[in-house]
């Protein structure tokens, strides 16, 4: 009887780069399996549905399907006879020990190992920020900033999901730490590639994926971000809930499509932020080391680089004027050609 083969859990960090692989991933599904790697599930909806249950996060407007996630993800591993079976979803980063064991008790005897992919703090701080404005929240910069400083709300939800070393220590607490992988995304003018060093681990030719038609969270500007958090505010108790009606039209459609086609500089970070983060870096870097986990790349890639910081003024009303402007020209021209599309059908 062979044997079960191993899974990876690629379970983050959240803005760490992991849209971008799980789109070249799922695009290369044919090229993976002559590699003996399969994802399970196949699809991002399966993965999220998993990490609510593990987590505890099902709520009454979710699909009832999400109840038995864990059921269908430990069917679909023993029906799986790839020899690397890969799940990943970044929401799973924050998961606790107990929580993790639930999931692990799934793996239907395969060999776990965990893959956390990460950057440098200073650059996740910003993305984070946005991201958290995409979701619907609608606390600024400048206060997100603080409250990280002082471990605070509103930021004990990214800390949650940005504490690298708390993270690894709690995946290490589970899995023997030469099965835990950290690997590191290369800085700016660094050799080598996120996807050729996530590849090493999984097994997999990097050189033989196919990038075309590949997906990156990418980020929109300082200005654009702001005009959303302030229509997140005049939104008051209207769409509230980010997985059932905000997620589809403020954050695909508003925030990704129409203010993402605008030019804009995305927030840094204040200089006087520097030498808190390159500290914190330092301390990262000197608990990962002791944590005896597999590092991948390079623990320096966690140190911020230059360019994560600056000192730019919160925008203006004038800017957001513009950006406003701009954005219902787009979706006047949008509105006409999906009436002029649904009167031609």
């Amino acid at each position: 009887m062979a044997e079960p083969g191993r899974l990876l859990l690629h379970v983050g960090l959240p803005k760490s780069g992991t849209s971008h692989l799980q789109s070249v991933l799922r695009n290369n599904v044919d090229v993976l399996a002559a590699d003996g790697v399969a994802l399970v599930p196949p699809r991002r909806a399966g993965t999220f549905q998993i990490t609510l249950q593990v987590r505890g996060l099902i709520r009454e407007q979710d699909d009832p399907r999400a109840h038995q996630a864990l059921d269908r993800f430990e069917r679909k591993l023993r029906q799986c006879a790839a020899p690397t079976a890969l799940l990943t979803q970044e929401a799973l980063a924050p998961t606790t020990p107990e929580q993790a064991e639930a999931l692990l008790a799934r793996a239907g005897g395969r060999e776990v190992h965990v893959v956390i992919t990460a950057r440098d703090f200073a650059r996740q701080l910003s993305s984070a920020w946005q991201q958290r404005i995409k979701d619907r929240h609608t606390y600024s910069f400048p206060e997100l900033l603080t409250a990280i400083r002082h471990r605070a709300e509103p930021a004990l939800d990214l800390w949650s999901n940005q504490d690298l070393p708390q993270i690894v220590a709690n995946w290490c607490s589970i899995v023997p730490a030469e099965r835990v992988h950290l690997v590191t995304s290369p800085r700016p003018g660094t050799q080598g590639t996120l996807l050729e060093r996530f590849c090493g681990v999984l097994g997999a030719d990097a050189a033989r994926l196919d990038l075309e038609g590949e997906v990156r969270n990418a980020s929109i500007g300082y200005a654009q971000a702001e005009l959303l958090r302030r229509v997140n505010e005049a939104l008051g108790d209207r769409l509230p809930s980010v997985r059932h009606g905000y997620g589809r039209v403020g954050k695909k459609w508003l925030a990704e499509e129409i203010l993402q086609r605008q030019s804009g500089v995305p927030a840094r970070l204040p200089e006087s932020m520097r030498a808190w983060c390159t500290e914190l870096s330092s301390e990262w870097i000197t608990e990962i080391r002791q944590s005896g986990c597999q590092v991948v790349g390079d623990l320096g890639d966690l140190v911020p680089p230059e360019s994560a910081f600056g000192d730019l003024p919160e925008p203006t009303d004038a800017e957001l004027l513009e950006v406003a402007t701009l954005a219902l020209a787009e979706i006047l021209q949008e509105r006409h050609e999906d009436l002029t599309a649904a009167r031609e059908s």
